[in-house]
């Protein structure tokens, strides 16, 4: 007979995985909503808790949402439906599904989103950009390639609807990535000798200061790059409940990209 396994097993497995304690000091990462001792027999996957992704946990029947950007981020005064983000809380506690995230550390562990998304754009042996957050990777492409050409390989690799890049009229080799928004890592892009910064989120004097100082930039959407983490947790999560005998039923949800160019 099959052991029982509740939301606290989960929650040890995946902080195994990506430790709370790698997260950021602004961040809010951990069990966000839910019993701990709530059996779970299927779990989905998701970046984000929007309406899209709720409704899919309850027509799943999903016993547990594991998403990336915190269900939570800021201290909450009440819990009431005039609020679209409180709004899916309330549907998820009133239908007894749980509610985990992990961000920043899940960002910065081996095998997070930074490495995921080095491995799609096969970076050859990444190194972390930034040692002192994890935050980052850089690595570099088999053969220099033109800014273009590359750009339309991210577009594809990372199903990205587009990209915008800036033209530092740099031959791309070596690549720093960062999932989400990293233009800030800029910096520590060019101090280690990248010629293009794959990231999100780039403000126009960000990329200024990137072009402007010999950095190629490719903003490909904060979605696009951080989306190919959720499969590759998945599978890893799944090859662990294979080996402890867990059975407990494991899905990817579907996400719609918030901004899409017309």
């Amino acid at each position: 007979m099959a052991s029982v396994v509740t939301v606290n097993d989960i929650i040890n497995l995946l902080e195994e995985m990506a430790p709370p304690e790698l997260a950021e000091s602004w961040d809010n990462v951990g069990l966000m909503l839910g019993r701990r001792n709530k059996p779970v027999r299927k779990l989905l996957l998701a970046l984000d808790m929007t309406q899209e992704t709720v409704t899919q946990a309850l027509t799943k029947k999903a016993d547990m949402l594991i998403t990336h950007h915190p269900a939570i981020f800021h201290k909450l005064g009440n819990v009431t439906d005039a609020d679209w983000q409180q709004e899916l809380l309330l549907q998820l506690a009133e239908n007894g599904v749980a509610v985990y995230s992990a961000h920043t550390n899940l960002d910065c562990v081996a095998n997070g989103v930074n490495s995921v998304l080095a491995k799609r754009l096969r970076l050859l042996e990444p190194d972390v950009l930034d040692t002192v957050s994890g935050l980052g990777r850089i690595g570099e492409l088999e053969k220099p390639a033109k800014l273009q050409n590359f750009a339309l390989f991210v577009k594809k690799a990372l199903q990205a609807d587009y990209l915008t890049i800036g033209d530092a009229g740099r031959k791309v080799k070596r690549v720093a990535v960062c999932g989400g928004a990293g233009a800030d890592l800029i910096g520590l892009a060019l101090a280690q000798g990248a010629d293009t910064l794959v990231t999100g989120d780039v403000k126009y004097h960000e990329a200024q200061q990137a072009v402007f100082s010999g950095l190629n930039i490719i903003d490909a959407g904060h979605q696009p790059t951080e989306l190919p983490v959720l499969d590759d947790l998945a599978d890893r999560l799944s090859l662990r409940f294979t080996e402890k005998h867990w059975d407990v039923a494991i899905q990817v949800a579907r996400e719609t990209l918030l901004l899409k160019h017309i």
